[in-house]
């Protein structure tokens, strides 16, 4: 018997990981106006880019993981004696939460023996990450699955995620904000910076200009990090620069020692957040068997 993890394709982890670990991704379904695709298996971020560059009236539309692919994913490890983990994009963000615990409930009638958590991460992308990557450590070191729930639930209350915006004219396309809001931030060189609070995205504040923007995201991470002693997670979405720049400063002024560094963003997010965006994820508390080791 093992435990075997589960996420969906909005959990940006990056090739190290991947190799190190077995887990599941689920693809969420992106559809390019008549044409849907799946996430991290025929469609990537830069055809999401290139549609949107090129169709001013049409904008990507994403959906919730199919429930067969829930259910025959979660049913592949019960048939085999193993229990399961499965932890899921913010339930504020997609039905897919909901969905996955009532196959869930199912499939534990079926099987009444097995074990199956359905953990709301109230994140996405590295902040999902950085809560499956502990569960991953904790049962390498061969933890009890009730444990390893437990941290990551706890992870997942304290996850802190912040996104400075590239390009507001993104959100308005994707109905975030009004096209006058946009065209005004615009003119006036604003940058958002969005945070998650309690699952759900929102407008953490109004910057005007991206230099004094990355500034003041750094001094966000630096008031609300209080223990340093843990992985730091970044995410770029075509600005490699800008996360170079944060990765060297948080080692120099804040003497973190370990990062999660995904190789770009995922196409689902690049629908969301659009261009030239810089993610910050952290926990804003630890457990007390918080593991701070890279990979």
């Amino acid at each position: 018997m093992a435990i075997k993890f589960i996420v969906d394709s909005m959990c940006d982890t990056n090739s190290d990981i991947l190799n190190r670990y077995d887990f599941d991704i689920l693809p969420f379904p992106v559809t390019l106006d008549d044409k849907t695709y799946f996430d991290g298996i025929n469609i990537t971020p830069e055809m999401v880019v290139d549609f949107v560059n090129n169709n001013s009236k049409l904008f990507p539309k994403t959906a919730q993981i199919q429930p067969l692919d829930i259910t025959n994913t979660i049913e592949k490890h019960l048939k085999n004696g193993d229990d399961v983990i499965y932890l899921v994009l913010s339930s504020k963000l997609s039905g897919t939460y909901q969905t996955a615990r009532l196959l869930a409930r199912d499939l534990l009638e079926k099987y009444p023996e097995r074990k199956v958590a359905i953990v709301d991460s109230l994140s996405a992308t590295t902040g999902s990450a950085l809560i499956l990557y502990q569960g991953l450590k904790l049962n390498k070191l061969n933890r009890p699955y009730e444990e390893i729930v437990e941290t990551m639930t706890f992870l997942a209350q304290h996850a802190q995620i912040f996104f400075l915006v590239g390009d507001i004219k993104w959100l308005a396309q994707g109905g975030r904000i009004s096209r006058n809001a946009a065209m005004l931030g615009d003119m006036l060189k604003i940058v958002p910076i969005l945070y998650f609070k309690d699952g759900e995205i929102l407008v953490y504040e109004k910057i005007r200009g991206q230099k004094k923007a990355l500034k003041t995201l750094f001094a966000i991470v630096e008031e609300k990090m209080a223990n340093r002693e843990q992985v730091l997670g970044m995410i770029q979405s075509t600005a490699p620069d800008l996360q170079d720049r944060a990765k060297k400063y948080f080692e120099k002024e804040l003497g973190i020692k370990n990062f999660l560094l995904p190789e770009k963003a995922g196409s689902t997010l690049t629908v969301h957040i659009g261009t030239n965006c810089l993610g910050i994820m952290f926990f804003d508390q630890l457990p007390d068997n918080y593991v701070n080791v890279i990979p």
